[in-house]
């Protein structure tokens, strides 16, 4: 990417059983969009979960994704 700019990266966070319910994805613990949606994320290691008690909480490397390829990942609540 030219002028120094990040790199962005492209995250989907699903919650089994919990299809249809507005759930916040939580981001290095904070909020940074909902379940279902494509989130847009600077390349590099994140710390993923949900806003719900006993939610499991994943590193992830986001790398080599797109708009129309995010990386999935599955969060158990």
């Amino acid at each position: 990417m030219r002028g120094g700019g990040k790199i962005m990266e492209f995250l989907k966070v699903i919650v089994p059983g919990k299809e249809g319910q507005d759930i916040d994805v939580l981001i290095n613990k904070e909020k940074n969009g909902k379940v279902n949606e494509v989130l847009m994320l600077s390349r590099g290691n994140a710390l993923v979960s949900v806003d719900l008690a006993g939610a499991e909480e994943k590193v992830v490397d986001l790398r080599n994704t797109t708009a129309t390829n995010p990386r999935v990942e599955e969060i158990k609540a």
